[in-house]
């Protein structure tokens, strides 16, 4: 799978009783569809994957696919701390949906060493049905991967793993793995604030959680990166950093839905331990995106 570009990681919209807003997820899947985005990753942090039961990441699955499978390509997050219970997930994600990839997380909590890393990817990529994107978040799992075992991976995996999402917010890092790693190997920034940056570097696109609310301008942002267009990225940069800032002031995806809910394209719950945003993030929210509304972005 070509992973350059604008990838939304998007987010799934809960009703008040914890129930799963099928309406309104459809109408967000079809509004980052229809203004740009290159993919879709469904099922990942921002998704709330590890609060939904089996059988409710199947049906979000299901609606993702019925209403945008056909018009943009979707990958599918699965990750977790139980590399045999990902790899059963895999295959049965395989079987059903027409999906491009995974996106598997570094296993969090148990905290496993670098070889214990290379032998659960190992592991998920020779069982996979589909090619993994790896994905590096330290702040969230506690563990960082090593470029040592990133590398090793795609050495030795071709065509199996096939790129990492890099939300370490360590550019040195990314830098380092991005001028080692074999042909074909593809970079991704994890995080919309380093996006531009990381693709100036050399980075193939982004992973994004704004891309929700602002496809669009997220995409100028990309495109405009990627073709090292450095007036338009600064341009693009300064007018969307608030808001990028803001997608993370009281978490993810509590912020986002926040911001999506102030564009009515969502409703803002949660499910625990998240919490909805507050009053005072909608209404920083709501000035901050009053631009871009005006402009029909």
């Amino acid at each position: 799978m070509d992973c350059s570009g604008l990838g939304v990681a998007i987010v799934t919209p809960f009703a008040a009783d914890g129930s799963l807003d099928e309406a309104s997820l459809r109408r967000l899947a079809r509004y980052i569809a229809d203004n740009g985005a290159d993919f879709l990753v469904a099922l990942g942090t921002t998704g709330e994957a590890v609060t939904q039961t089996l059988q409710e990441r199947l049906h979000t699955l299901e609606v993702l696919f019925s209403e945008v499978g056909d018009r943009i390509p979707i990958v599918i997050g699965a990750g977790g701390y139980d590399t045999h219970a990902i790899a059963e997930e895999m295959a049965l994600y395989g079987r059903r949906f027409p999906a491009k990839a995974f996106l598997s997380v570094t296993p969090y909590y148990n905290k496993p060493t670098a070889e214990g890393l290379y032998a659960h990817y190992r592991y998920l990529a020779e069982r996979s049905p589909l090619p993994i994107l790896l994905y590096n978040v330290p702040v969230r799992t506690g563990v960082n991967l090593p470029n040592s075992v990133v590398l090793r991976l795609a050495q030795e995996l071709p065509g199996q793993i096939i790129g990492l999402k890099d939300a370490s917010l360590d550019l040195i890092q990314g830098m380092e793995l991005l001028y080692q790693a074999p042909p074909g190997f593809q970079l991704l920034s994890g995080d919309d604030v380093l996006a531009a940056p990381a693709i100036l570097m050399g980075y193939k696109g982004v992973i994004s959680v704004l891309g929700n609310a602002l496809p669009g301008p997220m995409q100028a942002l990309v495109k405009a990166a990627l073709r090292h267009d450095l007036p338009t990225v600064q341009r693009l940069q300064a007018q969307l950093l608030p808001l990028m800032r803001l997608c993370f002031a009281e978490g993810n995806p509590t912020s986002i839905k926040g911001l999506l809910a102030e564009m009515g394209l969502i409703q803002p719950y949660t499910r625990l331990p998240l919490v909805p945003a507050s009053a005072h993030l909608r209404q920083k929210a709501h000035e901050a995106l009053l631009p871009f509304l005006a402009a029909g972005a």
